[in-house]
């Protein structure tokens, strides 16, 4: 027994010889056939673009155990009518328009009786997953649930099945809110959560305010109380309300508005929208325009900046080979670069997706650009955030090329917040996540400063550069997009001439990320590799 193991160990040892003499000359028997050769320019001359590490983040419910991300937001449908004092929300039109105890049923007991629960419950996982960066969505809408049962028109929205939202007190804050007034007031939440955990500038309090959720949508996600279309102005008075609540008793807490739930609300949101639109002359060419200008107008009135994150939610509308948007076949070429490309639908000018966004017109394509340039016009200085999105394709590599692709153009256009939407069946896209956040498992991060970068062929391989100066090595981050076919590639790497590097891999042998080899070595400031077909790959220079 003891000679076998020892010829076991002796292999093993042999083994790692043989790779690592291999990592040492940045030579890998590829997985496929190399027909592509690239190259990559990195240009160390042009101005560093600071990578905002709350781009890297997710929405609450997610594994923690599975991703380290650097910013969290509690939010979604059933925050709208959500009553912080019972901790009781309701599905709207998710789930028959019941009210119950959904939101904590999943979450610590300590937490359960607790007024506010779901956020003393995100404040504390953030503290213990060292998650820097916490969003809190508030209610906006009006009312939120009172009793537990699936509510219908028939149900008094100011009765015993529903309580009252009022932004002001005006009186006492209580240690615990009176449940018994059919009434629940923001700014004793925002009290609450200040004697609880603190305000933003602390360790634990939330770092910014979301003004609801999808408004857009109410009279459909949530009937029972937006019984009306929602108009322009209505939304606009209640935004701006509640942006002077959060303020004036948080002034550093950043606030989110308008989480507006796609494309199509980017452009229209109530039914008045037309006739703002021909009364302005045409000043505004989407919604997002009037949004700006009027938060820019109330700054102006109250001698304080209302709003500090234009927040949007993109889900992918692209159709692959099939048909279908976001779809699930794996094995369809079509499908799998319908996803893969679907991410250049945000900067490529060049670029159509096929999907009835692009049907329509795509007149606000490519997104970041447009929305940037309505941000410049009407409120500089405004941030640009994501708190929802998802390209798909957590079950395969596909979507984890989406993923790390979509994150690096947001470290390249200065974006400041991204939140997935994804949860269960999510891991190739939480990998992706971790490759920027934790790659080696041991918490290293990709870097503060991204350093521009550009291929010779950016729709087989993408390219991410950035400084870590807190370490000083430098990370590259390439996706390979070819679905068959091996890809070499050349860095031209200027006057990092003496370093080695260390390669990661993320490729269709599972969602985890690997150690693929060390030491490899720069040879006349250019490093060379040959990356597998529908890979991610981050190379760390000493």
């Amino acid at each position: 027994m003891k000679i076998k193991l020892s010829g076991i160990m002796i292999m093993a040892g042999l083994a790692t010889l043989i790779t690592a003499c291999a990592s040492a000359s940045g030579s890998r028997k590829p997985k496929a056939e190399v027909k592509d050769k690239i190259t990559v320019n990195v240009d160390f001359s042009a101005e560093k673009i600071p990578v905002s590490p709350y781009i890297f983040g997710i929405n609450d419910g997610a594994d923690l155990k599975k991703v380290q991300p650097k910013s969290i937001r509690l939010g979604g449908n059933r925050m709208t009518a959500y009553n912080w004092e019972t901790n009781k929300s309701n599905a709207g039109s998710d789930w028959h328009n019941a009210s119950d105890d959904y939101l904590v049923s999943k979450i610590p007991s300590q937490y359960k009786t607790l007024p506010g629960g779901p956020a003393l419950n995100v404040s504390q996982n953030a503290e213990n997953h060292n998650i820097p960066y916490t969003l809190l969505t508030l209610q906006m809408a009006g009312y939120v649930a009172k009793t537990n049962g699936n509510m219908t028109l028939k149900n008094e929205l100011d009765g015993k099945d529903w309580c009252k939202v009022v932004n002001r007190k005006n009186d006492k804050f209580l240690t615990r809110p009176d449940v018994t007034d059919n009434v629940v007031y923001t700014d004793e939440y925002l009290n609450y959560l200040d004697k609880m955990i603190g305000k933003s500038n602390s360790k634990s309090g939330f770092k910014g305010y979301a003004l609801d959720n999808e408004p857009a949508l109410w009279q459909h996600t949530h009937s029972l109380i937006q019984r009306k279309p929602l108009l322009t102005e209505e939304l606009m008075a209640k935004s701006i309300d509640l942006a002077l609540t959060v303020k004036d008793f948080d002034p550093d807490a950043d606030v989110f508005g308008p989480c507006l739930f796609g494309y199509s609300s980017f452009c229209e949101l109530g039914a008045n929208w037309k006739s703002i639109k021909i009364n302005s002359l045409f000043r505004y060419q989407w919604f997002i325009d009037y949004y700006l200008d009027k938060m820019k107008d109330a700054e102006t009135e109250y001698g304080k900046r209302l709003l500090d994150v234009l927040d949007l939610h993109y889900y992918t509308e692209a159709k692959g080979g099939c048909g279908i948007r976001a779809c699930k076949h794996y094995d369809n070429d079509e499908c799998i670069k319908a996803r893969i490309n679907s991410v250049r639908s945000l900067y490529d000018p060049d670029y159509k997706e096929k999907s009835w966004i692009q049907d329509t017109g795509a007149q606000f394509f490519p997104l970041i650009p447009k929305v940037q340039a309505s941000i410049d016009k009407f409120y500089p200085g405004t941030k640009l955030g994501f708190s929802e999105y998802d390209f798909g394709g957590g079950e395969h590599i596909s979507g984890a090329i989406a993923q790390t692709d979509f994150l690096g153009l947001l470290a390249q256009k200065g974006v400041y917040f991204a939140t997935i939407w994804a949860y269960d069946k999510a891991d190739y896209q939480f990998e992706a996540i971790n490759m920027f956040t934790n790659y080696d498992k041991n918490g290293s991060y990709f870097g503060d400063n991204l350093i521009p970068s550009a291929t010779s062929d950016d729709y087989t391989i993408s390219s991410f550069v950035a400084e870590n100066t807190t370490d000083g090595k430098l990370h590259i981050i390439l996706t390979n997009k070819a679905i068959h076919t091996a890809t070499k590639v050349t860095i031209n790497l200027g006057s990092y001439k003496d370093s080695t590097a260390e390669w990661y891999v993320l490729d269709d042998s599972g969602a985890k990320i690997y150690k693929a080899a060390d030491g490899i070595k720069v040879k006349n400031g250019q490093l060379t590799v040959v990356l597998d077909p529908l890979s991610v790959n981050q190379l760390v220079l000493e």
